[in-house]
């Protein structure tokens, strides 16, 4: 949650604000509506003689409330019965039907033009070109073309500065100004979300040090020449490699009726957002081209990639790849919490609670920097801006449910009467101008395909989350849509669910 103060210069972050239904005794207000209807049921049937209906229908709504309300384990991140079990039976069909191994490549069942194409609903997505309101090019990615809902995603490729050597006002200034672009993106009604991707691994030096080598000239005096070679070698084995990514998503229908208005709609956006990354400390954003965006799922599959493109890039040699044909060799997502591609494994966590201590611009910094127990990691954000009249209306819920919560016992804790007060200073927030975005954040490691990997990678996040203060959840089935989720190409994991799940989810 962001404000602005009278003078706008000036972004203010509040706490973060649960999304929670409120329960009473661990049952929403819903599950408590079904169950005094089964009671009144009951009674009915007792005074008309027929009580074995009346304890059946009771018993019935107490096993939906059981199934589809009550969240079972942790307050803020607990699941329902019937999502727990939704989850399994889906993950079963999957592998009894032979979805969850994909395979690209000439001895595949792929159609001759999509021989090397992304899996899962990546596969619906085209690309369309031009230019941008400030003359610089563009790669657009257009998701679900065929559904009823589809959307525009440009991706920026940023280089921010880090902050080590920044003095303290920099860095203040800077996370204000991504405050007011968070803040921005709920004054665009057509904007459907928006994520930022921060890749890091730790690159091997190898390529720079092969082109310093074969580079040497062999007319240079004899001491030149092994100077040159033993400054190359001295050269550390691995840097830190520290890409960020910055995706917004556009609802097509909402832009304009045609798709080449909602295009050039979105071209006429890009040069606002790179200026207010720019100001957040992004660099200088440039719209990610196909190729780019190519180069890295190419990466992200098989993370070893990356070294044959720096040597390429040293001898000169351009990449030539659309992203819609850089598909895996092969994916496969049989086991729980792991997938494997390309020779090597993937898994996804998904936050479930954030920190709850003070929040500062290095609270999250082990986070975002790369580790050696991971061949890569991927941290992906996801923002779901709120217009003003939906922060408004989920505010005055999140104040009026804190308050039954809080009166419905006879001693409130500490956390109700915080999250009461938190509701309360939101609700007054938004009054005065503030804007509400809802927030996610997933973390997919890759590491190598063996069980002394795995376990290390394990231990290692489990670890960087905890330090974190993050409450956080191993994203158990679905692993490949998880993966590719967190990938720059603006998949928004909200726009693919469906009634079914969240029905079992206690969302409706």
């Amino acid at each position: 949650m962001s404000n602005s103060d009278t003078a706008g210069k000036r972004i203010k972050f509040g706490n973060w604000l649960p999304t929670t239904k409120p329960t009473l005794g661990g049952v929403p207000w819903l599950g408590w509506g079904v169950l005094l209807g089964g009671i009144l049921l009951l009674v009915g049937l007792l005074v008309f003689g027929h009580p074995l209906a009346g304890i059946g229908f009771f018993f019935l709504a107490a096993v939906v409330v059981a199934l589809f309300q009550v969240r079972w384990g942790d307050r803020q991140a607990g699941r329902t019965i019937a999502a727990r079990i939704g989850d399994r039976w889906g993950h079963s069909s999957r592998h009894a039907a032979g979805s969850t191994i994909y395979k690209t490549g000439l001895f595949t069942a792929l159609p001759n033009e999509a021989l090397t194409a992304l899996p899962g609903a990546l596969a619906d997505m085209s690309e369309i070109s031009g230019e941008d309101g400030a003359g610089e090019e563009y790669v657009l990615l257009h998701h679900r073309k065929n559904s009823p809902r589809p959307t525009l995603a440009a991706t920026l490729l940023c280089s921010p500065d880090g902050t080590q050597l920044q003095p303290q006002e920099s860095i203040d200034s800077q996370v204000v100004s991504y405050g007011g672009w968070i803040a921005g993106l709920s004054k665009d009604s057509a904007i459907e979300g928006a994520v930022v991707v921060v890749d890091s691994t730790l690159a091997s030096t190898e390529p720079l040090v092969e082109k310093i080598a074969s580079e040497v000239s062999s007319s240079a005096p004899q001491v030149a020449q092994d100077a040159l070679r033993e400054a190359a070698d001295a050269l550390p084995a691995r840097y830190s490699s520290v890409e960020v990514f910055a995706t917004v998503v556009w609802s097509q229908k909402e832009l304009a009726d045609s798709l080449e208005d909602a295009a050039a709609e979105v071209a006429a956006k890009l040069p606002d957002h790179r200026a207010k990354l720019a100001a957040s400390g992004a660099g200088q954003p440039v719209v990610a081209t196909s190729e780019d965006l190519a180069r890295v799922v190419r990466v992200a599959y098989r993370p070893d990639r990356e070294r044959e493109f720096g040597s390429d890039d040293l001898a000169g040699q351009t990449f030539r790849m659309k992203v819609t044909e850089a598909g895996p060799d092969v994916f496969t997502d049989d086991d729980r919490r792991v997938c494997f591609h390309d020779g090597v494994a993937s898994m996804t966590v998904m936050m479930t609670v954030p920190p709850q201590a003070h929040i500062t611009e290095s609270t999250l910094e082990e986070l975002f920097a790369p580790q050696d127990r991971f061949l890569r990691k991927r941290v992906a954000i996801f923002y779901r801006p709120l217009t003003p009249a939906q922060a408004i209306k989920r505010a005055t819920e999140l104040r009026r449910n804190a308050g039954v919560s809080a009166t419905a016992k006879a001693q409130p804790s500490m956390f109700d009467r915080h999250q009461e007060a938190l509701a309360e200073k939101a609700e007054g927030e938004l009054v005065t101008g503030a804007s509400m975005t809802r927030f996610a954040i997933m973390v997919t490691v890759t590491f190598e395909a063996s069980k002394r990997g795995l376990r290390d990678a394990t231990q290692k996040l489990k670890s960087t989350l905890e330090g974190t203060g993050i409450s956080y959840r191993f994203v158990e089935t679905d692993t490949s849509a998880a993966f590719h989720a967190t990938l720059p190409l603006g998949l928004l994991p909200w726009a693919y669910q469906t009634p079914a799940q969240s029905l079992t989810e206690g969302s409706i």
